[in-house]
């Protein structure tokens, strides 16, 4: 599912710029500009607010690149989904283990727990880079595991990096969609997910076995 919604965005971004006479990259930057030190803090507050509303982090991702270009972009928005990941951690724990699994399913909550509970940093640096596990669920779901804090916001804010960096890229090609780096950056994109869903898959697969063993 988390590969089909990469694909979604890609395909609804391609559509927009084709069908509909959008403004460039730049002066979509300018206007941004204009707004000065407050566009960038406006954003890494939408991006913290919607990482703990379940918004998808891909659109948000992809915008950073058109809004202020890759590195700009990429800085914020790992800040900001890291703090919307650690007030989403600190609400489900504030909350609790059975509201929590009111909301996510008790499979689902199981099988993420086993994980970080075997794994500290390394399990969510992996489930970072991977999106076999939906962020926000993620989020909500380290609340109620044995993960310390500290390590769930340095393992979330490193393993943000790549997939961010890629939505960045793809953002900052909005005037050259159909271009090599454009279909590049997609296809990357789309491997990433991919190979996140197998690997991410058997992961959690291992740890639930392991689980059972113990």
């Amino acid at each position: 599912m988390r590969l089909v919604g990469l694909v979604a965005v890609v395909v609804a971004l391609v559509v927009a710029v084709a069908v509909v006479d959008l403004p460039g990259a730049e002066q979509v930057r300018e206007w941004v500009r204009g707004y000065g030190a407050v566009a960038p803090l406006v954003f890494l507050v939408s991006c913290a607010v919607g990482t703990a509303l379940f918004f998808p982090k891909p659109v948000l991702a992809t915008a950073s690149g058109l809004l202020f270009g890759v590195l700009p972009g990429v800085a914020l928005a790992v800040a900001g989904f890291t703090v919307g990941a650690l007030v989403a951690f600190l609400v489900a724990r504030g909350l609790g283990r059975q509201a929590v699994a009111r909301r996510l399913g008790e499979g689902r909550l199981r099988a993420v727990e086993t994980v970080f509970a075997r794994r500290g940093v390394a399990a969510t640096l992996v489930l970072r880079l991977l999106p076999v596990v939906p962020f926000a669920v993620s989020n909500y779901a380290a609340g109620v595991t044995a993960v310390r804090p500290r390590s769930f916001t340095l393992g979330t804010a490193l393993g943000l990096v790549p997939t961010t960096v890629v939505a960045a890229l793809l953002g900052d090609a909005w005037e050259d969609f159909g271009s090599p780096r454009s279909i590049a950056v997609a296809a990357v994109w789309v491997v990433l997910a991919g190979v996140g869903v197998v690997w991410g898959a058997r992961l959690l697969k291992r740890a639930s076995v392991g689980d059972q063993r113990a």
